[in-house]
């Protein structure tokens, strides 16, 4: 049966091959879309995951995708040092960020604007493999009213922005300790590179970073708060659920972090799934048309074989046959084509994640068998109907 399927198939290669050719691309479209947003994603959720904190406490308001919303206020820390539960001081640490935007490798990086002494706990496990932290001493009026001098007078240098970026922003960017890069207008140094898998791929003085920004007020974006170590699950909700209450602000556990991200780029994943969806619709009606022309060009040859004894069902068989071998062909191709794509993807660009799961695979293959059934039941449909008397006198 397949045999004849395939010789059928044969009769007109280049239809056949630009048919399973169109299926790989739409499945590779697919599994590439998604491995390349979830990778993503979940990137920067793992990362985010690596630091030493337990809640991420943000303004109601605040975006995470374009960093706008509201702000916090440094002022407020004194209020979570004072939450206890169980009669026990719940906050240990409290460590503000502040985030801004730089071009590094050709693409935008999130910077986290941190104080030198809470970046051990950013860092975690993570070691510096070359450098040092950075300093920063100086207030943001200090920096800005630097600035504004550097905007009246020649004799005056414009503070430099120390940062920290991680291993593979290093090789991606072909970057070493002590390599001057900007950050806008200002001159920015790496003064040191750190383990991959840190929260952030740049790191810069808290204070410096929002004299960049024009910001002169002690504001950020986010707070990283490090809980009592004994505290269970149910305490670090509930820490959570007192935080909300006492500063009006929203309080997460670090773990859930992953959620957060998923709900702000709710619509990119959307578009990403209907893009797919369209792409393989296309392809399967593509498989349809060529399985119909295929059946109306070999009426002469359904004719000959029912009248040699073969039935309906053999005709309807060989039909779909026909497509399933054409739609798997495709699958597998994609399958192919999608690890090969990732290959290209993430060596052009190093800094993209392209995350491929076994149960995407096996789905893909299952979408390429169900496509394969549904763009034969029209020309199996017209194969069933085929009159022979009719075909035979037609000839």
């Amino acid at each position: 049966m397949l045999r004849l399927a395939w010789a059928n198939l044969l009769h007109r290669k280049v239809r056949t091959a630009l048919s399973i050719l169109a299926v790989a691309i739409a499945i590779t479209l697919l599994l590439i879309l998604v491995g390349l947003s979830h990778g993503t994603l979940n990137d920067v959720s793992n990362r985010m995951q690596s630091v030493e904190a337990e809640i991420i406490v943000r303004d109601t308001n605040f975006d995470l995708g374009t960093l706008s919303g509201g702000k916090l206020w440094e002022k407020e820390i004194n209020r979570f040092q004072e939450i206890k539960i169980d009669d026990e001081i719940a906050v240990r640490r409290v460590m503000p960020v502040f985030l801004g935007r730089m071009k590094l490798a050709g693409q935008s990086q999130n910077v986290f604007g941190v104080r030198p002494d809470d970046f051990p706990f950013f860092a975690g496990s993570r070691k510096l493999v070359a450098g040092k932290i950075f300093e920063d001493v100086e207030s943001p009026h200090v920096i800005l009213e630097k600035q504004e001098k550097q905007n009246t007078l020649d004799d005056t240098t414009l503070p430099v922005m120390s940062i920290i970026i991680d291993r593979k922003l290093a090789a991606a960017a072909d970057m070493n300790v002590g390599d001057a890069t900007h950050y806008g207008d200002l001159p920015a140094q790496i003064v040191g590179i750190v383990e991959t898998g840190v929260a952030g791929r740049v790191f810069a003085p808290i204070n410096m970073l929002r004299a960049a920004n024009g910001i002169a007020a002690a504001t950020c974006h986010m707070f990283f708060v490090k809980a009592n170590p004994n505290f269970n699950t149910d305490q670090l909700q509930t820490l959570c659920e007192n935080i909300k209450q006492t500063t009006k602000r929203d309080a997460t556990l670090v773990a859930n972090y992953g959620q957060i991200i998923k709900a702000n780029f709710k619509t990119l994943i959307i578009f990403v799934n209907l893009v797919s969806v369209i792409a393989l619709v296309i392809s399967f009606l593509f498989i349809l048309v060529t399985v119909y022309t295929s059946v109306l060009e070999r009426s002469k040859e359904m004719a000959i074989l029912q009248s040699l004894g073969a039935g309906r069902k053999l005709i309807l068989s060989q039909t779909i046959h026909e497509s399933l071998l054409i739609c798997s062909t495709g699958s597998l191709l994609g399958i192919v084509f999608t690890f090969a794509a990732r290959y290209l993807i993430e060596t052009a660009r190093p800094l993209m994640t392209v995350e491929i799961r076994l149960s995407w695979l096996l789905g893909a293959i299952a979408v390429g068998i169900v496509g394969g059934i549904l763009s034969a039941l029209y020309p199996a449909y017209v194969a069933w109907n085929h009159d022979p008397v009719e075909a035979l006198s037609f000839e």
